[in-house]
Parts: structure tokens; C-alpha cells; sequence
């Protein structure tokens, strides 16, 4: 399994010999860290909230979040094939769904799901913040701040309430 490296400062990148670098915003970043991958390493820098950066390799398309950012790379093209555009909330999760053959970016308040080749299938916004999530046959149970749950379905991204009890 490929590992995160974090690094100290951006000068500890260079010895790594990026094929590709990142950054959520350079005047603020106070995270560094390098992604080994089989065609070379990916160095990306971000403002740490506390919350992990995530990531899949499938075939030569890797799925990358880091603090509110998220990017999908072509390995094999050394290119960015789809970045975020001002996501103002966390990314929590990245989850692969072999059944559906999908991606799905699980965000502080929106879900986006996208194909294996990185083209985006849906995306949902909630006024609510995701408080949990879970993988289940009937797609992702979602559990809101207000404890509002809900299953989405990996199709289309559209939601039956679950009513409680």
C-alpha cells in the first residue's frame, strides 16, 4: 500500500523529485507531505483542520483530498483531470465502490461521486453537516448533525430518508 509521507517544511519536497505539486493555498499551507506512486511522487501542501488527506490509485488515475481541496490526477499523463473549485467544507473520506464501480468524496456538507476514470457521475450539497456515514448494499447511509438519516444511492445520487422509530 502506498504511504503519505509528511514532510517539515516545502524544502523537504526537493529531495523527492515531484512529477507533480500541489497546494491549497502557499501562503497559509502549513502541511507538506509526498505521495509515493509507481510513476513518481506527488508532493502536495495544505492548512491542516485536523482531518487526514485521503487517497485512491485505480489503474493510473489517483483521487487525492487534502483539507478542502480535492484532485484527480492522470498518472499515466503526469495532468490534473478534474481540481476542486471553492469547496469551503472538509473532505472527511474517499470511498471505492467495486459494486457501482465508483468514487465517492465524502465532504463536510456534499458527496461527489465519480467514475474509475475520474469523470464526475454526481454530486450532491446539503445544507447540514454529515456527522457519519456508512457502506451499506442499498448504497451510503448518511447521518446528519441533526441525526437526519439518509441513503443515497450510488446511481444517481438521489436520497430516501430513513425514517426513525
Amino acid at each position: 500500500m502506498n504511504k503519505i509521507i509528511s514532510l517539515e517544511q516545502m524544502t523537504d519536497c526537493e529531495m523527492y523529485n515531484p512529477i507533480l505539486t500541489l497546494s491549497e493555498d502557499s501562503d497559509y499551507d502549513n502541511r507538506f507531505c509526498v505521495i509515493h506512486t509507481n510513476v513518481g511522487n506527488i508532493a502536495f501542501s495544505y492548512y491542516d483542520l485536523g482531518i487526514a488527506p485521503d487517497y485512491i490509485i485505480q489503474d493510473t488515475t489517483l483521487f487525492l483530498s487534502f483539507g478542502t481541496s480535492y484532485y484527480i490526477l492522470d498518472l499515466k499523463r503526469k495532468c490534473i483531470l478534474c481540481k476542486s473549485d471553492d469547496v469551503l467544507s472538509v473532505i472527511f473520506k474517499i470511498i471505492k465502490f467495486d459494486v457501482q464501480s465508483c468514487i465517492v468524496f465524502v465532504g463536510e456538507m456534499f458527496l461527489l461521486c465519480f467514475s474509475l476514470e475520474g469523470e464526475l457521475i454526481w454530486k450532491n450539497s446539503y445544507r447540514n453537516t454529515i456527522f457519519d456515514w456508512s457502506v451499506t448494499d442499498k448504497g451510503l447511509s448518511i447521518v446528519f448533525e441533526n441525526d437526519e438519516k439518509w441513503i443515497i444511492s450510488l446511481k444517481d445520487g438521489n436520497g430516501i430518508r430513513i425514517e426513525q422509530n
